[in-house]
C-alpha cells in the first residue's frame, strides 16, 4: 500500500494544482529537504599497493520530500568547477551510503581526465529523485582532492640488454607486444653508440635475438650477432618476430598545439633527463590544445583518447583546462604504457 501511495502522490497533487483556476485556491507543494553529504575524508590518498582499501566514504542523510515516498539517490562526482556537466554517476538506490576502494576512486580520477601522478580537484553531490513528475533534491557539493597513479598493463615483452647497461637482461629495458602479436615497440636511451641484444625473459636461458648480419641488416636471426646503433640517443626500437625485422629510430620530443607558444606551427623542444628517463619543459600553456611529436615531424605524434593520462599514437589532443605556467612531462620508459603530466607551477 505505502508504495502505491508514493507513486500515486505527486501525480494527485498536480492533478489538484492544475484543476485551481484562482490564485487563492491553489495547493503549494513544499520543495521539501535535500539530502545532506558528508565524506570520510576531503584528501583521499591513492597507492597503487591499496588498491583494495577504502579511499573514502560518502555518507548522506535522507531526503524529504514532504510526503511519503521511495527515494532514489545518485551520487555524482565532475571535475571541480564544471557545474557537474559531465560527472560520473553511481545509482545508490535507497542506500544512504557509497565507498570507493582506492583502485575504483583512482579509475574514476582518470575516466574524469585527471592525468596521472597530478593532483586532481572534484566537486561531489549527491541527488535524490522521487518521480519523473517531481523536482529532484541535490546536496551541497562537497570537495574532493587526490593524485591518481599510473595503472600499468603487462604486455608480452623483449628484454634488450646491450653495453649500455652492463648486459644485465634482468635490469634491461623492455619492448611491448600490446596486441600480443609478436609485434614489440619500446624506447631505449643509449648514452653512445653501443651494442645491444633482445631475450622473450629477463635471463639468457630462453630465446636470444640478434642481428642477421654486421648489426645493422636489419633482419632479426637467433642468436644472431650483436645489435648496433651508430650513436647515442633516445631511440624507438621495433622488432617483428613474424616477419624477422627490425629498427632503431633516433628521436627528440616537442611539444605542439594551440596551447603552446609556438601553436601548431612549430614545437616547443623537450629536454631528455637520463637519471629519471623522462622528457620534460616548463613554460606557459593556454587553456587550449596539445600534443606530443617527434623529430619535428607528425611521423610520431602521441596524444591522449581515453584522457586517461596514457598516450596513444595520432591519439587525440590533450586539452589543457586552465591556462598558467606548467611543467609537462613525457615518460616513454615502460613499453606500452607511454604518460604524461600537466604539473601547474
Amino acid at each position: 500500500m505505502k508504495n502505491w501511495f508514493s507513486k500515486i502522490f505527486p501525480v494527485i497533487l498536480i492533478m489538484a494544482v492544475l484543476s485551481c483556476e484562482k490564485d487563492e485556491e491553489r495547493l503549494v507543494v513544499l520543495p521539501g529537504a535535500a539530502p545532506v553529504l558528508t565524506a570520510s575524508t576531503a584528501t583521499p590518498v591513492l597507492k597503487i599497493e591499496d588498491a583494495s582499501k577504502e579511499a573514502v566514504k560518502f555518507s548522506w542523510s535522507a531526503a524529504d520530500f514532504n510526503y511519503p515516498a521511495g527515494v532514489t539517490y545518485t551520487l555524482q562526482l565532475a571535475k571541480k568547477g564544471t557545474d557537474f556537466k559531465e560527472p560520473i554517476e553511481f545509482n545508490a538506490g535507497a542506500a544512504l551510503s557509497k565507498s570507493y576502494s582506492v583502485a575504483d576512486l583512482n579509475t574514476a580520477l582518470l575516466r574524469l581526465g585527471i592525468a596521472p601522478n597530478s593532483l586532481g580537484q572534484l566537486d561531489v553531490r549527491v541527488k535524490a529523485a522521487v518521480s519523473a513528475l517531481v523536482p529532484t533534491l541535490a546536496s551541497a557539493s562537497a570537495s574532493l582532492s587526490a593524485t591518481p597513479y599510473l595503472v600499468i598493463i603487462e604486455y608480452p615483452s623483449l628484454y634488450v640488454p646491450g653495453g649500455y647497461q652492463g648486459w644485465a637482461p634482468e635490469r634491461a629495458a623492455k619492448l611491448a607486444s600490446v596486441k600480443d602479436n609478436k609485434i614489440y615497440e619500446g624506447y631505449v636511451y643509449f648514452g653512445d653508440a653501443s651494442e645491444f641484444k633482445m631475450t622473450d625473459a629477463p635471463n639468457w636461458n630462453n630465446g636470444v635475438f640478434g642481428d642477421e648480419g654486421d648489426g645493422s641488416s636489419k633482419k632479426i636471426a637467433s642468436p644472431g650477432n650483436n645489435f648496433k646503433v651508430a650513436s647515442a640517443g633516445y631511440y624507438l626500437l621495433k622488432a617483428d618476430l613474424n616477419d624477422k625485422s627490425w629498427d632503431a629510430i633516433k628521436t627528440s620530443w616537442g611539444l605542439i598545439g594551440s596551447g603552446t607558444p609556438g601553436g601548431w606551427d612549430s614545437d616547443t623542444d623537450l629536454t631528455y633527463d637520463a637519471a629519471k628517463g623522462t622528457w620534460s619543459v616548463t613554460l606557459d600553456l593556454k587553456a587550449d590544445e596539445i600534443k606530443f611529436r617527434a623529430n619535428d615531424d607528425w611521423g610520431i605524434n602521441l596524444g591522449d583518447t581515453k584522457a586517461d593520462g596514457l598516450l596513444d599514437y595520432g591519439g587525440d589532443n590533450i586539452k589543457v583546462a586552465v591556462a598558467g605556467n606548467y611543467t609537462v612531462t613525457l615518460n616513454l620508459s615502460v613499453g606500452g604504457n607511454y604518460s604524461y603530466t600537466l604539473k601547474k607551477n
